[in-house]
């Protein structure tokens, strides 16, 4: 026995185990599945796709009881939020702004206000004001009129707080907190200091606000529901999650039962998943060295190991002839063995190569995990192996096979006619075969398709910001992003007149850029002005002289008011929402315009085109993932032609037969076009991760048709040849098809399509075998 394998792998399996066990994060962001080398356009949009302002919102609505019950628990509910550190605000119509922001917004509110200019302060714009004033004290605003009147009788603190209070195009009040049109929910809008794809944080933010629900609400009927980007992130990352260690479970019971029909003892299957454990291990460990975090698509990924790992020691256990040791059967198989892992690391190459995060990872792991178990089989095993190796023969089933095997060899031309055939119905389908939609590779479900009803609901009634469309206005810094913004927001009110959306924010409403800043201040006229016009104006009304003292001091004060700077809101509610829209991006910045219940895209489109600027851009999140998407599947199918041609030369390589070349690689051509046509055929899109799957149907099925076309010196090598690779098979469909029951789109395009694949490979290389005819 040789000592140095079996002790290389167990320091290496002690490393990996260390390795997987104290430094592996996993990480379920589907922008790891994006392109590296994306557009500007397309990097700002993965940017707010992962930390942007809409992507932290998060929607709750309260329901199932009356509206006073809701109404308590909401103000409740909203308190202990605050109070609980995750959420830079919380809004719930009981206090629509903090003390804080109320005090800085009367403070600056003449450098906050467009309607601050010199006519605004002049004897007729202070009468038209006073006399607006006059009817509000009828109002049921009366209150807060009489209260603001003194220091403010040109109405810009009540203009300012309707504008970032939420009333207008919000939703309702009902005793005093926000609920639905219908009356039926009490509404709150939060925002979390987390990213939305820190799935960990928000993750314990769900639970947390959870627990405090259970604690705050005034009846046991009342039923929280919440919505928003970070929700649904950890919905996706828990399924995923829960979907991987389930099928891999589930794959590994059937396949563990194949074997051990096949083997006959279950001290060779406990043997033959060494190879498996091995490699699923070494594949984690080189993508969490590589890549710093493994993503939940590539441990669902996992499940796929099972089936190609598990084919190494299958063949080396079952095609042992009665009187070899598997030293010598190993001497005898070993050169296709090695073309068949070669071939396999070759098509993972294509994938680590690609130049996108997410594919490199599967990739990796492909690659480090198929060569781990094809290394140990070849060194690890025999040495380790009992030396009295007994294997069922299985006489009758190979029989069988050969027989079949035989009948299949006449229709030796079906390969040839489905790959023709195959080709020209998909080159007639054309770009009609793909399924390039972002949404379609999270997890959807009944209930996925209940939360985007109830997200789109909540946000209607609420106002919130739409989360596909965002303007860009580019600048060199942040004063030229906010002037831009700022010269561009008139022609947006034109949308809203006319009904194309139902309303835009802008940082520059809150941080207004130093120019429009200086403007306003210079217009505002100093004390003696100020003070002749307005006792102008006070001729034609019944107020008091005397009672606007703190508004002839106010102005006086704002004229000598330093600038407003972004530090001001530090801390504050709308600090946050400022800094989420004024982003520095490459070598400048960039002002987001976020866009409130867009009615028409087309409509949308055509007012962006006609602007004419080329610093301003329309950020349409679904347009441009849905581009990337088309760019990804391009690019994957170019690489996946580098990789077809590494894997002919290595077969030319190591059969040195241009024939047997051949006869190995068009049975697997043909399964993998037969299997993209009956997969259009069946009205399933195919995308991007059909293109991964079909790669390993490529690995896989010139693993059938090498050993099915290896040399055989008698009938009954052959019969265990078939025999051998018949199980391969199995396990693989088993492992495989245990993915196609996964919630995941991703993980069922895998599975169905690389089982289907196997199923054909092996049917169409008996059909074309050369030991048939």
């Amino acid at each position: 026995m040789k000592r140095w394998p079996v002790a290389i792998w167990l320091a290496g399996l002690a490393f990996c185990i260390w390795i997987v066990a104290a430094h592996t994060r996993i990480n379920t962001d589907m922008a790891a599945f994006l392109p590296d080398s994306a557009s500007p356009a397309q990097q700002l949009m993965v940017e707010q796709l992962r930390d942007g302002v809409t992507s932290r919102i998060v929607m709750f609505a309260l329901e199932g009881a009356e509206a006073r019950q809701l109404a308590e628990t909401s103000k409740k509910l909203a308190r202990a939020l605050e109070a609980s550190g995750h959420f830079s605000y919380v809004r719930s119509g009981e206090q629509a702004l903090t003390p804080v922001e109320r005090e800085r917004l009367m403070r600056y509110r003449y450098l906050l206000s467009p309607a601050t200019d010199a006519a605004h302060f002049s004897a007729g714009g202070l009468q038209q004001s006073l006399q607006d004033s006059l009817q509000l004290l009828a109002s049921p605003a009366g209150a807060m009129i009489k209260q603001l009147l003194p220091s403010d009788p040109t109405g810009e603190m009540l203009a300012l707080l309707e504008s970032w209070g939420g009333t207008g195009s919000g939703p309702g009040v009902n005793n005093g907190v926000w609920f639905s049109a219908d009356g039926k929910r009490a509404l709150l809008l939060a925002e979390t200091k987390a990213p939305a794809f820190d799935i960990d944080a928000q993750q314990k933010v769900g639970d947390d606000v959870r627990r405090i629900f259970a604690t705050t609400r005034t009846s046991p009927e009342i039923k929280l529901l919440m919505s928003g980007p970070s929700i649904f992130a950890v919905e996706s990352r828990n399924r995923i999650h829960d979907d991987a260690w389930r099928l891999s479970m589930i794959a590994t019971a059937l396949v563990a039962v194949i074997l051990l029909v096949a083997y006959g003892s279950p001290r060779l299957l406990v043997l033959g998943m060494l190879p498996v454990a091995s490699g699923a291990l070494a594949g984690l460990t080189a993508v969490s060295l590589g890549y710093g975090t493994v993503h939940g698509i590539t441990m669902g990924f996992g499940v796929t190991l099972i089936g190609e790992a598990v084919d190494y020691p299958t063949y080396l256990f079952t095609q042992r002839a009665p009187h070899e040791s598997l030293r010598q059967t190993l001497q005898r198989i070993w050169p296709t063995l090695r073309l068949a892992v070669l071939t396999t690391v070759f098509g993972s190459l294509t994938m680590l190569l690609s130049g996108f995060s997410g594919l490199s990872q599967l990739g990796m792991f492909s690659l480090a995990g198929v060569l781990t178990a094809g290394l140990m089989t070849r060194f690890v095993i025999p040495e380790i192996a009992p030396a009295r190796l007994e294997v069922a023969e299985r006489t009758a089933t190979q029989a069988v096979l050969a027989r079949s095997a035989t009948a299949l060899t006449r229709l030796r031309w079906a390969p040839l006619a489905v790959l023709l055939c195959a080709a020209v119905y998909l080159a007639v389908q054309g770009k009609n075969l793909w399924e390039n939609d972002l949404a379609n590779l999270s997890p959807v479900s009944q209930k996925g398709l209940d939360m985007e009803h109830l997200d789109q609901s909540l946000r209607d009634e609420l106002g919130a910001p739409d989360v596909r469309y965002l303007i860009a206005v580019q600048g060199s810094d942040q004063q030229a992003a906010l002037e831009r913004s700022e010269q561009l927001a008139p022609t947006l009110q034109t949308l809203v007149r006319q009904g194309v959306i139902s309303g835009f924010d802008l940082a520059a409403r809150v941080i207004p850029s130093q120019k429009v800043q200086a403007a306003r201040q210079a217009a505002l006229p100093d004390q003696e002005t100020l003070r002749r016009n307005l006792q102008a104006a006070l001729a034609a009304t019944p107020f008091k002289p005397d009672v606007f003292e703190p508004f002839l001091h106010d102005v006086e004060r704002s004229r000598h008011l330093p600038l407003l700077q972004p530090e001001v809101w530090h801390g504050t509610p709308l600090g946050s929402l400022a800094q989420g829209m004024l982003v520095k991006h490459g070598t400048g910045w960039v002002a987001l315009i976020s866009l409130r219940g867009v009615k028409s895209d087309a409509e949308l489109a055509t007012f962006m085109t006609g602007l004419h600027d080329g610093n301003a851009f329309l950020l349409d999140i679904k347009g441009e993932s849905n581009k990337m998407i088309t760019q990804y599947r391009d690019q994957s199918l170019l690489y996946s032609i580098f990789g077809v041609a590494a894997i002919v030369a290595v077969l030319g390589f190591g059969l040195r037969n241009f024939r047997a070349v051949f006869s190995v690689m068009l049975p697997v051509s043909a399964a993998i076009l037969g299997t993209t046509a009956l997969l259009a055929l069946l009205g399933i899109k195919l995308s991007l991760f059909h293109v991964v799957s079909l790669l390993l149907v490529l690995g896989i099925g010139l693993n059938y048709g090498l050993f099915i076309n290896l040399p055989a010196s008698d009938e009954k090598e052959r019969r265990r040849a078939l025999f051998s690779t018949l199980v391969c098979v199995a396990s693989t469909v088993s492992a495989f098809g245990a993915l196609a029951f996964s919630a995941s789109p991703v993980l069922q395009a895998i599975g169905g399509t690389v089982a289907l694949g196997a199923v054909l490979s092996l049917v169409f290389a008996a059909m074309w075998a050369e030991s048939g005819r």
